[in-house]
């Protein structure tokens, strides 16, 4: 029932980061703080979950080895172990889907850094016909072009 309730988790993990994805393409601020707080949400289920399934194994298997009740898992008779392993396997399967989305959301992540900084740049340089903050407090005055040049 735990692993059950822990792929429920993990597929609606999925979807957020699909979500998430959705938001991250259109840059819709708000719909980010709506993802990430139900995305929290989630982990923090995902994590007590974690948490119930390894004291339900350790109590199965007797130990409190991680390799004992996955010697236990692999090697025992009883009837659950199978539909254990099986649940496992897909939950590795989805944790897989959950690296390549988080993947994707990274790189769509870093291009709109990339764009903020490119503004920002823009921002610092300016057009350069008035004063241009540098960033350390001063303030730089841009040369003023003409077609005159003055001397002396």
């Amino acid at each position: 029932m735990l692993l059950s309730e822990t792929q429920s988790s993990f597929q609606r993990f999925i979807v957020l980061l699909s979500d998430e994805e959705c938001t991250l393409r259109n840059m819709d601020r708000q719909g980010l703080i709506e993802v990430n707080s139900q995305k929290e949400q989630v982990l923090d289920a995902m994590c007590r979950l974690e948490q119930d399934i390894e004291r339900e194994f350790q109590q199965l298997s007797k130990s409190e080895a991680p390799e004992s009740m996955w010697y236990w898992l692999k090697n025992t008779d009883d009837p659950r172990a199978l539909s254990v392993q099986v649940r496992l396997t897909e939950l590795q399967c989805l944790a897989r889907s959950i690296q390549e989305q988080g993947r994707k959301n990274e790189s769509l992540t870093q291009r709109t850094q990339q764009k903020v900084r490119e503004a920002m740049q823009f921002i610092f340089t300016g057009w350069a016909t008035g004063p241009v903050y540098q960033g350390s407090g001063t303030v730089n005055f841009p040369p003023v072009p003409s077609s005159v040049h003055l001397q002396g």
